[in-house]
């Protein structure tokens, strides 16, 4: 894996365990500063962090960095609705 390659992905991984701990803690301002951090990255011309990790779900509402709980009527794939997923 190529330099700039390997820093984003440790980038990837980074606004992971921030939205994680932003749950753990129940702190909004994690959350927003995760999403800024992401949103400066494309804006430099990267590509976006992607992936359920990163959305909130619109079929449980659960936020980035939680994993979906089971509802009525929707499957979960790899412990994420697939409405949460990006499409490809």
């Amino acid at each position: 894996m190529a330099p700039e390659q390997e820093a984003l992905q440790r980038l990837r991984d980074g606004l992971v365990r921030v939205h994680e701990r932003a749950v753990v803690h129940d702190h909004e301002c994690l959350h927003i500063a995760a999403h800024d951090i992401s949103q400066a990255v494309c804006e430099w011309g990267h590509p976006c962090p992607e992936g359920p990790e990163f959305r909130t779900c619109p079929v449980c509402q659960f936020l980035p960095g939680q994993r979906c709980i089971n509802v009525p009527g929707h499957t979960l794939q790899d412990h994420y609705h697939p409405e949460r997923c990006p499409q490809t």
